[in-house]
């Protein structure tokens, strides 16, 4: 037994040098470099189909700005089918706006949509101008980050991941590529594709961080210092472009940008060795912004891929090597725990109550990603974060929320501008530039100041303090007070000759109280005392005498808005009616019952995949009892008011409009960056009445029009004609809505 033992060990110790002296064969580590270029990097996912196809493993992974995101997510466990699939399935537009869907925004901020204001904000902090640091400061793509890598939410280390990873981003301020090896993995990647002008920059441990392509667009060398033993290299980077297109000065200094990363771009891929492998996909034209084409710049990614199969296929694993590297590279266990609180880090907000308040629902239910998208939605909505982030954090065994809102940083006193212009090309054209300026948090309870100027048709301001009651409040009290003048012509009886003009000028002031339980709805009360005189400017002073009307009333309002848009609505509805009671109390001098109603509707309908839209709309007001003073008259007429006559040509203290507008979106609804372009006709039919008793279905007048409209920088620009019964013809170049709301 003993012999028998003492030969077992001599086999062992034998079989153990004999191992030690054979030469190991160990695979080689293969490193995987992602470039970034916009919507061109969606060809990394085809890239890494191939790979994976073919049995190679990726041990270690690098990208810059796109190629920050497919590594990210790829290094996190997903396959590339499931990468295409995420990449197919999302609404990119919606991404790169910022905001929510309108539908769910505050009243308060739709309101303002219907003053032909400018989508473009500035600040003044501390005596300075100050304006966004970023077209979009990237609120949506930070949250869908948060919810794709959320298996993650635990790993600090990007070594821990299934596959190292890192991302590339650049310090603004010095100048340097910044490589995030742990910490956050959603906001490494959100910084590292901060592409400056479009993209907010990031604050990540006191460095200012853009887009990593600035210093290090293909980062082998990151990868090489991983430890990586050979590469394989995705350059997917836009070509410079030709002495054609360079032809105004933002083309210029975007090829002064692009060609000192291509430079060194070039340098790096010159330290390429034989072992290693470049690929360039043949993206051609495709541009970095045309993220509606990623499922093509996929398959050009996948084609580019396969023209290297000759070399890739020297790096393919064995079956059983194969198997174990599948078997790890999968996205970690996510158990969505119960929510057992809510924190909000109050550092960089003034509204932190308001905003932990909004997420509170959450406790006690099991974590859900998009429920907390939408809530965070909500608080965003309110118009004066700049960013709302959260974290899964875990204290003393429950899991929680960690939220942070962060104030805007070009606060807290912002403006705004508008501008509107007229002209029918029959000798009257009127214009009118607005200016609105809005001091914000003014206290606890999230308090606001807001003035609003004007010059040209009309001229003064309004300026309103809007105050909830408590922070977060759906009740607010809203003292206000008006100094306007207004030019307003008066014509005949059939709206054809203008006899005078009145240069109107109104002083008043009042209060509204308002509750708002909904995002869509709102009623409210109000009480104002004030004063119009009438200047007339134009015309016989003995048949149009000036004029003075003092008057104190009470009023009810109810509002309903469910638009997603409220220049070229594809959804929802407008309601708005006012009932206004005038009476002889604190120097009010008139009597009488006002109500108006506005209502707007666009069906759903789904009409050719989009393109056509049919606006439904009425418009309706009377003075209940024929009281005529300024203040209970109306005015039609004007393009899609009565199209064929004159802007504001009609009056009287009776007014019915109905009218319904079918427009169409021509070019490609797919396109991320376009210039909608619509085109379409309308129906008409209504009239003013100077009493109840002339109000007769047979005096209605019946009018049209066509029109193209462009959704540009200055807001809807309309050129259309118009006819109405009569032989009444105009033609109209307009500033503003589709739906004409009044100011």
């Amino acid at each position: 037994m003993r012999k028998s033992w003492k030969a077992v060990m001599a086999l062992l110790a034998f079989t153990s040098v004999m191992a030690s002296a054979a030469p190991t064969q160990p695979s080689p580590c293969i490193g995987l470099v992602l470039g970034g270029g916009g919507a061109r990097g969606a060809a990394h996912i085809g890239v890494i189909q191939v790979l994976e196809r073919e049995h190679i493993p990726v041990c270690k992974v690098a990208g810059t700005s796109m190629g920050s995101i497919v590594g990210g997510l790829y290094a996190s466990g997903y396959t590339a089918d499931e990468m295409a699939t995420v990449i197919g399935a999302l609404d990119w537009k919606d991404l790169f706006s910022d905001d929510p869907d309108r539908a769910e925004e505050p009243m308060r901020r739709k309101d303002a949509d219907y003053r032909y204001l400018l989508n473009f904000e500035v600040g003044y902090k501390n005596g300075h101008i100050v304006t966004p640091a970023g077209v979009v400061q990237g609120q949506k793509l930070l949250l869908l980050l948060r919810r794709l890598l959320v298996s993650t939410w635990d790993v600090h280390d990007f070594n821990d991941l299934p596959v190292p990873f890192r991302a590339v981003a650049t310090d603004i301020v010095v100048g340097k590529p910044v490589v995030f090896a742990s910490g956050d993995l959603p906001l490494a990647i959100r910084s590292s594709m901060s592409v400056p002008g479009a993209f907010a920059p990031t604050n990540v441990d006191g460095k200012l961080l853009v887009d990593g392509g600035l210093m290090d667009n293909v980062p082998i060398d990151v990868v090489r210092e991983m430890g990586a033993d050979r590469l394989i290299v995705v350059d997917v980077g836009s070509p410079l472009a030709d002495e054609a297109q360079l032809s105004n000065p933002v083309a210029l200094l975007n090829q002064m940008v692009s060609a000192l990363m291509a430079e060194k771009t070039d340098r790096q891929l010159k330290a390429l060795s034989d072992q290693d492998i470049l690929i360039k996909p043949a993206l051609g034209k495709l541009g970095a912004g045309e993220f509606n084409r990623a499922n093509e710049a996929i398959a050009i990614g996948r084609a580019a891929a396969e023209a290297a199969l000759p070399r890739l296929r020297a790096l393919t694993a064995t079956p059983e090597a194969w198997q174990a590297y599948v078997a790890g590279h999968r996205q970690r266990d996510f158990d969505p725990k119960l929510v057992a609180f809510i924190d909000v880090d109050a550092k960089q907000t003034h509204t932190a109550t308001f905003a932990g308040r909004q997420l509170q629902p959450e406790v006690g239910k099991p974590f859900d990603a998009k429920d907390v998208e939408a809530r965070i939605g909500t608080i965003y909505g309110q118009g004066s974060y700049q960013q709302v982030d959260y974290h899964l954090v875990e204290r003393d065994g429950d899991h929680g929320i960690r939220l942070t809102p962060v104030d805007k940083s070009w606060g807290p006193i912002y403006g705004k501008m508008g501008f509107q212009l007229d002209d029918d090309f029959n000798g009257r054209s009127e214009y009118l530039i607005s200016a609105e300026i809005t001091a914000t948090n003014l206290n606890q309870s999230g308090g606001e100041w807001r003035n609003t100027l004007w010059s040209g048709r009309i001229g003064g301001i309004r300026s309103e303090f809007y105050q909830p009651f408590g922070e977060g409040s759906t009740v607010y009290v809203m003292p206000t007070a008006v100094v306007r003048n207004e030019d307003v012509p008066v014509f005949d009886g059939k709206g054809e000759q203008e006899l005078a003009e009145y240069r109107i000028r109104r002083r008043n002031a009042g209060v509204e109280i308002g509750w708002t339980p909904a995002s869509y709805w709102r009623i409210s009360t109000s009480l104002v005392r004030g004063r119009d005189t009438g200047d007339l400017r134009v015309g016989s002073p003995s048949t149009f005498p000036n004029g003075t009307s003092e008057y104190s009333a009470l009023g009810l309002g109810l509002d309903w808005d469910s638009l997603d848009n409220a220049q070229f609505p594809t959804r929802g509805s407008h309601v708005n009616f006012d009932y206004i009671s005038f009476r002889t109390f604190l120097g009010g001098k008139v009597s009488g019952d006002v109500a108006r109603l506005v209502a707007d509707w666009v069906p759903d309908w789904g009409l050719s995949t989009g393109r056509y839209h049919l606006l439904l709309g009425m418009r309706a007001s009377s003075a209940l009892d024929n009281t005529n003073f300024f203040e209970s008259q109306t005015f039609l007429g004007g393009f899609l008011n009565l199209s064929g006559y004159g802007e504001r040509s009609l009056y009287g203290t009776q007014s019915a409009l109905g009218r319904a507008v079918l427009y169409r979106r021509t070019g490609n609804l797919d396109a991320l960056f376009s210039t909608p372009i619509f085109i379409g006709m309308s129906l008409e039919a209504g009239n003013t009445w100077r009493s109840k008793n002339d109000v007769r279905l047979d005096s209605l007048i019946y009018a049209g029009s066509i029109f193209a409209g462009v959704q540009s920088p200055l807001g809807p620009v309309f050129l259309g004609v118009g006819h109405a019964a009569g032989g009444h013809t105009a033609v109209y170049l307009t500033f503003g809505s589709l739906l004409r709301p009044g100011l």
